[in-house]
């Protein structure tokens, strides 16, 4: 290999007002009336690339420049005539320091090529001005000669160019050397540490303390051109190499070798890092480099020994959970989350979980498989069909490095107490997206310290719903569901929230299987909300309870909070029941604007047989067909069923009548004999519906509350 080499800048001249090339032209007409340029010269060589020769003059260069860069320099711009890629530029002197940053290495050492911007070509091109690429050249010497061009705390950049790029996928551990080594493209590898059965090649790991940029001033092609490489203080590259086959086990590999060239770095707190810089790919077995240094003649052996073909690999990285965090900016994330529920929304909110790097451990929990109709808006692919939701998305993040997923497949409400204490264990939220009340309700019912929230499309899939408890859990997950039920009804801005969407049939085995139609592009676009929310309102604290609804025509999503209540908590023998306080304080306004008569009105509300809980959220005052006296109150009926049939189709069959109230006026609320017989026949009547009924009366003494189930 020769140590210089012009033939790359030579070509015909021409002069520059005949150049074809128009980005030639125009660093051309540029270089003519620059200041600070001179003697210009043009030149087209056999493949239709055109170079432009000067003289640049007056650099901004100190009187001791800390690398030998004069205040003026001879280079060739060489601009290809496909003019996809930045014009090459090349500093001519034939003593131009080879050891600076930024230049990029070629299969020869001179001419040397400067690497004189940071931003890629087709960023740039539409706004390519000739004048500042000659202006950046010029900083280029002017920085470098002071050693300014490039930043101190991290190593230089190696290799530039259409080198191989290898992407490491997964840790090394214990020193393992074996590793499976898989080209994907002309380009492109993948290297995986594996046990020795499964491996393609051995792997000697090479320390460097420090990197200069004349190490790397041409790529190697041999090992020859390894001797020039500093890997310590003391050794070359390749005086290193031989000391480790010599001197260990690696010796006796016979597998084809791979080196990997890494820097220790050290951190401000004095923690030690290693950073793998690239790879060296040969074909030659440890065992026969060792054989033949026992053999051989010094001359002999290191003739053939540095005649060896190497190749050089550059190194990437498989993403890591913090890596992800830190590329989308996260600085605050979770232990552990759990995930209930693996569906559209769900699997839309793990991905964005785990591609923004938000929590080192997540932990999901369904018992379905991902069946055709689903991949219309899951973010599973088509070879995953017929599996299990949970286990697939596992499979599908595999590799990203200090992410960890644990799968569990089964239903949350049956789940066995083994996989309930895998998902519970130093759990930080569980998030549940399973559109499941049973499941909200017994998540809700938890003893555990963790918080919880739930959130799910509406049946449009233009609104989305995010009910997430307080941080000392006093908005329960349950009440937050009764409070979401009493804004549909009392809130205009809800009034379509549950309206009925289209549905088509599935291919699945029931004769009445349907699946809603669901825009995925609104999918998406909520997801996003609901997983920014949801970090937000636990790292705030606080509960939160709204609604955001995508305009898909104005392409905006307007934020509609809704209104969260207080409870009143009765326990009646093995009953619990919640009043919201919203209908509380309509029973006190109605007794206060009736003090001589009593009045009532009807209960409405919900329960959940599971846990034996009564919920009241919804009263409907006293029809005017009632009837009011001092010391009685009859209930009328105008009205109710309108009002029934809205507020049913409001909540999509949430709702149902619970009971009945009345007012003793200046009186306690002490039930009458005439209020235990219509208890019990109301609940008589009400039992024989298989529902529960809620009797409250409220006096001067406050609110008086029978029931059952």
């Amino acid at each position: 290999m020769k140590d210089y080499n012009h033939k790359i800048t030579n070509g015909s001249p021409i002069r520059g007002e005949y150049l074809k090339l128009s980005r030639a032209k125009a660093i051309y007409k540029a270089a003519m009336v620059h200041p600070y340029t001179k003697d210009v010269l043009c030149y087209v060589n056999g493949k239709g690339d055109a170079i432009v020769k000067m003289r640049m003059t007056h650099l901004e260069i100190p009187d001791e420049p800390i690398y030998e860069i004069w205040d003026e320099e001879e280079i060739a711009i060489i601009c290809h005539s496909k003019d996809i890629n930045i014009p090459e530029v090349y500093a001519l002197r034939k003593d131009f320091p080879t050891e600076l940053p930024h230049s990029n290495a070629k299969p020869f050492t001179r001419p040397v090529s400067l690497c004189v911007s940071d931003v890629a070509f087709a960023d740039i091109r539409p706004q390519f001005n000739a004048h500042d690429f000659l202006n950046s050249i010029r900083r280029w010497f002017s920085l470098n000669s002071i050693n300014k061009l490039h930043e101190s705390n991290r190593p230089l950049e190696v290799f530039f160019g259409f080198q191989e790029v290898c992407c490491i996928l997964n840790e090394r551990l214990g020193g393992n050397p074996y590793i499976k080594y898989s080209p994907k493209t002309k380009y492109s590898s993948t290297l995986e540490f594996v046990e020795k059965s499964k491996a393609t090649h051995y792997l000697i790991g090479i320390p460097t303390e420090k990197i200069h940029a004349n190490n790397f001033v041409r790529i190697p092609q041999t090992m020859g051109d390894l001797k020039d490489v500093q890997s310590t203080d003391e050794f070359s590259l390749t005086d290193s190499l031989l000391a480790v086959l010599t001197k260990s086990v690696a010796g006796k590999a016979t597998l084809p070798l791979v080196i990997s060239i890494y820097i220790t770095q050290t951190s401000k707190d004095d923690k030690k890092t290693s950073q793998e810089l690239f790879l060296i790919k040969t074909n030659c077995l440890p065992k026969d480099i060792v054989h033949k240094k026992k053999v051989l003649t010094k001359d002999a052996f290191e003739k053939w020994f540095y005649e060896l073909s190497v190749e050089v690999v550059l190194l990437e990285f498989m993403t890591s959970r913090s890596g992800n965090a830190i590329n989308n900016g996260i600085k605050e994330w979770f232990k552990k989350v759990g995930v209930i529920g693996t569906g559209t929304l769900g699997s839309a909110v793990i991905d964005h979980f785990v591609r923004q790097g938000c929590s080192e451990e997540i932990c999901l929990v369904d018992c379905d498989i991902l069946l055709p109709h689903n991949l219309s808006r899951h973010t599973l692919t088509t070879d995953k069909v017929m599996t299990s939701k949970v286990r697939a998305i596992n499979d599908s993040y595999h590799g990203i490095l200090f992410q960890k997923i644990n799968a569990i497949e089964g239903n949350f409400l049956t789940l066995s107490r083994n996989d309930r204490e895998r998902l519970f264990k130093d759990t930080e939220l569980i998030m549940d997206f399973s559109t499941s009340i049973a499941v909200e309700r017994k998540l809700a019912d938890e003893e555990h310290t963790f918080r919880r929230c739930t959130s799910f499309l509406n049946p449009k899939g233009d609104d989305v719903v995010l009910l997430i408890e307080d941080k000392d859990r006093n908005s329960r997950l349950d009440l937050l569901e009764m409070d979401y039920y009493r804004n549909l009804i009392v809130d205009e801005r809800f009034a379509l929230h549950l309206e009925q969407s289209g549905t088509v049939r599935t291919n699945t085995f029931s004769c009445r299987s349907e699946s809603m139609i669901l825009n995925y592009e609104n999918v998406r676009v909520l997801s996003a909300i609901i997983s920014k929310q949801i970090r937000k309102y636990y790292t705030l604290g606080q509960a939160c309870l709204s609604i955001w609804h995508f305009d898909a025509e104005k392409g905006t999503v307007s934020s509609l909070p809704m209104t969260i209540t207080n409870w009143h908590h009765e326990v009646l023998g093995d009953i619990q029941v919640y009043i919201s306080d919203a209908v509380e304080k309509e029973i006190q306004t109605m007794t206060f604007t009736s003090p001589n008569k009593e009045t009532g009105g009807c209960l409405f509300g919900s329960y959940d047989r599971d846990h034996n809980s009564i919920y009241v959220y919804y009263m409907v005052p006293a029809p005017e067909d009632s009837i009011h006296s001092p010391v009685s109150f009859v209930r009328g009926f105008k009205g109710l069923t309108a009002e029934y049939e809205r507020i049913t189709k409001l909540t999509y069959h949430q709702v149902r009548y619970l009971g009945e109230w009345h007012s003793h006026p200046n009186m306690p609320n002490t039930p009458s004999e005439t209020d235990k017989k219509q208890f019990k026949e109301l609940w008589e009547e009400q039992q024989s519906q298989d529902l529960p009924f809620v009797q409250m009366i409220y006096g001067n003494n406050g609110l008086f509350v029978a029931a059952v189930m």
